[in-house]
């Protein structure tokens, strides 16, 4: 009999322990999709008669360049491949609308940034994440923060920006994130406006 008591006091040992080990793990939530591209772009440049999407990879001497004035690092947090939509107005461009993801506390968070020519942001729009605690990084009252805000702005948490209780890590990574934007901007702007336009099919 104390054979067997000791063998079911193991058992619940380890079958508590798996159950702490469990609950230690994070939770994986799905991914809420809140605006595509599309719906981003309209909303930003509602004066925009169309869009001209662009894939630019960033070479390593930008990179150096846009790390050194965004003070920050490019790792796997973020892709040195940029997606950026040119809004067209009687065909020229008004404005820039930049696509990219960053990394939240839970997952990703997918965003698009429109920014006017003087590079300075006109809105911010979340269009897909992976948030828990994160979910008011999709909020106005939090994105308005970034609206006129340009690469000769601290854009720091706790200088002006502030951010959300609870989820530090969502507001830093898109703060830097949009940072990191501005300053690509004003590394690829001119190459923007003198490309030639793509080929109709």
């Amino acid at each position: 009999m104390m054979k067997t008591g000791r063998v079911y006091r193991t058992c619940a040992l380890a079958f508590a322990g798996a159950v702490i080990l469990t609950m230690a793990r994070p939770v994986l939530c799905p991914a809420e999709e809140l605006a595509t591209a599309d719906q981003a772009l309209r909303k930003i440049f509602p004066q925009a008669q169309s869009f001209i999407r662009r894939e630019i990879l960033l070479t390593p001497e930008q990179t150096g360049r846009i790390a050194a004035g965004a003070q920050m690092t490019f790792d796997e947090a973020h892709s040195l491949k940029i997606t950026v939509y040119l809004a067209q107005n009687s065909g020229r461009t008004s404005g820039y609308g930049f696509e990219d993801t960053v990394h939240g506390k839970w997952g990703p968070i997918h965003y698009l940034v429109g920014v006017d020519l003087a590079g300075a942001v006109i809105d911010t729009v979340i269009l897909d994440y992976q948030e828990i605690r994160g979910k008011p990084v999709a909020k106005r009252r939090f994105l308005k923060q970034y609206r006129g805000k340009s690469a000769r702005d601290p854009l720091q948490l706790k200088e002006d920006i502030n951010g959300i209780s609870g989820a530090t890590i969502s507001s830093r990574s898109l703060t830097e994130g949009i940072r990191k934007l501005l300053f690509i901007l004003a590394e690829i702007q001119t190459g923007l406006i003198t490309a030639p336009e793509p080929e109709k099919p």
